[in-house]
């Protein structure tokens, strides 16, 4: 029995060794070159979050104060024939400068978005309206309109109604050729339709309500330009204008899904117009024969 009551003790007394600090503080000099390493340690991960906080900073200043690259030029609805002007200049008061193209690793690519509504073609036997005109949607260049109807010589792009009412026409410049032209025929009246000009290199690409309608190989590179974007200029046209964007790249299929899933901001920025009613993607522009009982 003394035999193992004298082994129980020795245990104890052994957990008691490893229960006093003294048995583990080391020697001197190895306390104190370990304190030197975790001091230095410490200043390495000092310096560290301290990187990390400064460039979280500078990219939160930078979205808070930077121009974004893909800006909503008009955020609702406005008249077609309300003049608009969007300043590129950022020292001007409500400016939207639009950053050029991204220069992806094949070239130039940037892309527009717009949705408009047409109300009836005025009758072609009233002396007061002038059906020989091109009418102005937007364009981004100089406001100086032509005899035609046509800004010239800036349009990088520029969006018209063709002189028939019946039609779009997309222009854009080029190095080689200051006007290089895009026809889109039978579009819809009185329904809301969502226009995107995807530029992707020399290929110019059309969607009408997120079809691909038309496909252009341009003759030069695109010719960008600093200067304003101008909607409805010389009275601009019988209808609506809604959620004008600029995309500093072109866009994919699922974004410009997207866009027309979305419809068009029907939120008025001008307190002069009505609330037009939001028949977009009528079933007209995809089947012309087809009788569209959503808008009987």
């Amino acid at each position: 029995m003394t035999s193992l009551y004298e082994k129980i003790n020795t245990n104890a007394n052994n957990f008691t060794t490893f229960g006093n600090t003294k048995y583990i503080e080391g020697p001197k000099d190895f306390l104190e070159s370990n304190s030197l390493v975790a001091k230095f340690a410490f200043l390495l991960l000092v310096i560290f979050i301290f990187i990390i906080v400064l460039r979280l900073g500078i990219s939160i200043l930078s979205y808070i104060f930077s121009n974004s690259q893909n800006p909503i030029l008009i955020n609702g609805m406005i008249d077609g024939e309300q003049l608009f002007v969007i300043p590129q200049n950022p020292n001007v008061k409500n400016s939207i400068p639009i950053t050029r193209s991204i220069n992806e690793r094949d070239g130039l690519e940037f892309t527009w978005s717009v949705w408009i509504w047409l109300k009836n073609p005025p009758l072609s036997n009233n002396p007061s309206n002038n059906l020989t005109q091109y009418k102005h949607i937007f364009n981004k260049g100089n406001d100086n309109i032509g005899s035609d109807g046509l800004v010239t010589p800036n349009n990088a792009p520029g969006l018209y109604i063709g002189p028939d009412y019946r039609s779009l026409v997309v222009i854009m410049n080029t190095f080689d050729d200051i006007k290089e032209e895009i026809v889109i025929s039978d579009i819809p009246i009185e329904k809301w339709i969502n226009v995107i000009i995807r530029c992707d290199q020399h290929k110019l690409d059309v969607y009408i309500n997120g079809t691909l309608t038309k496909s252009h190989i341009l003759g030069g590179v695109p010719k960008q330009n600093y200067e304003d974007v101008y909607v409805a200029l010389n009275g601009g046209f019988a209808g609506r204008i809604s959620s004008l964007r600029y995309f500093a790249s072109a866009i994919g299929i699922n974004k410009i899904q997207s866009i027309v899933e979305n419809g068009p901001n029907m939120k008025t920025k001008d307190s002069n117009i009505t609330t037009t009613k939001p028949y977009y993607l009528s079933f007209r522009w995809f089947f012309p024969e087809q009788i569209d009982s959503v808008n009987l």
